[in-house]
């Protein structure tokens, strides 16, 4: 049992300790709110798409994305944001704070907090089977949440061509498609006779690919600092019951819901659980709110306070839980 206690301490010791140092920080005043905004914003924009790139990159070819475990995740997603709607709508009368927390029935941190812990669960192969899930996950995200704060906002004027055009500048959805569209042309790609592609990025252009490696490299670490250089345990009065019911919806409600249903597919043959599956189930259900679900539902004229709130509690709760779900899985050897 000892070892499997150690087994989940390393594998969420340096999430937590990035994450600690980002609010000492703060905490400290040696770095300022705007500059963890700042940071936030950079890794957005610039570190997770190469991330997911260069993780993408990393694959043979499309054939080594697992499509029944893409297609499982986000079916089970499809029923965590069905079960959120309407205990959404059961809990809240307030129209602003139900898109809120439809969001945080079905939307994890995924690629902030999701990628280091699979990683941290998993290795090396976590975190490329992780990678590669990012592409449909992270788009069913943006495009239901946009959906859902638009719909449930007091100035509701749902736009088709806006939400499309939001997904196809979002960094992380590009990053993941120029990583596809890498996959699908080394299919084309003629090969020298030892077997070599005739042009490839890290072959031919080899600074260009390790100047977006080196990039990647600072995503996690970043990521995770700025996330705890913007904790601010501020007064929840007002929004307690719509605050509790969120973080249970997010921590105890979407585990439950997801692995459930992972355990039935596998026993009717559909899926396969192995660690990596594992890993990423528990980043996909456990994990935290995404940090950018705040500044979405500001930007869309929802609840910011009641979606701040939850980041930061869901971000401080999830320590245990997540720790009691490895250990869990570890003792069933699973993980």
């Amino acid at each position: 049992m000892l070892a499997v206690f150690s087994y989940a301490f390393h594998a969420l010791a340096p999430i937590l300790l990035l994450v600690l140092l980002g609010y000492q920080l703060q905490g400290r005043k040696i770095f300022s709110e705007q500059f963890f905004k700042l940071a936030n914003r950079f890794a957005f924009r610039y570190t997770f798409p190469a991330l997911m790139f260069v993780n993408l990159y990393g694959l043979d070819s499309l054939q080594d994305i697992n499509l029944s475990l893409a297609a499982f995740l986000i079916c089970s997603i499809v029923v965590l944001t069905l079960v959120s709607i309407v205990l959404a709508n059961l809990i809240t009368p307030v129209r602003k704070r139900k898109g809120v927390l439809i969001q945080a029935g079905f939307r994890s941190n995924f690629s902030i907090i999701g990628l280091p812990l699979a990683e941290g669960l998993c290795g090396a192969e976590g975190l490329m089977v992780a990678s590669s899930m990012q592409a449909p996950v992270v788009i069913y995200y943006n495009f239901v949440s946009i959906l859902a704060l638009t719909l449930y906002s007091d100035e509701a004027s749902f736009d088709c061509k806006k939400v499309l055009k939001n997904l196809a500048s979002n960094p992380l959805i590009q990053g993941l498609s120029a990583g596809v569209l890498v996959l699908a042309l080394r299919t084309v790609i003629p090969c020298n006779p030892d077997g070599t592609l005739v042009f490839s990025l890290s072959g031919s252009l080899p600074w260009l690919y390790k100047t977006i490696e080196y990039i990647s490299q600072i995503a996690t670490p970043m990521a995770l600092i700025a996330l705890g250089g913007q904790f601010h345990f501020s007064a929840v009065s007002g929004i307690r019951k719509e605050l509790l019911c969120g973080i249970i919806m997010r921590l105890l409600l979407a585990p439950v819901i997801g692995f459930s249903m992972a355990f039935l597919a596998a026993h009717l043959g559909l899926l396969t659980i192995n660690p990596p599956a594992v890993g990423i189930m528990i980043a996909a259900y456990g994990s935290p709110i995404a940090v950018s679900s705040a500044v979405m539902a500001a930007e869309m004229h929802a609840d910011d306070v009641l979606a701040g709130q939850l980041v930061v509690w869901t971000s401080l709760l999830s320590i245990p839980t997540i720790f009691l779900m490895t250990v869990a899985f570890r003792a069933l050897g699973m993980l």
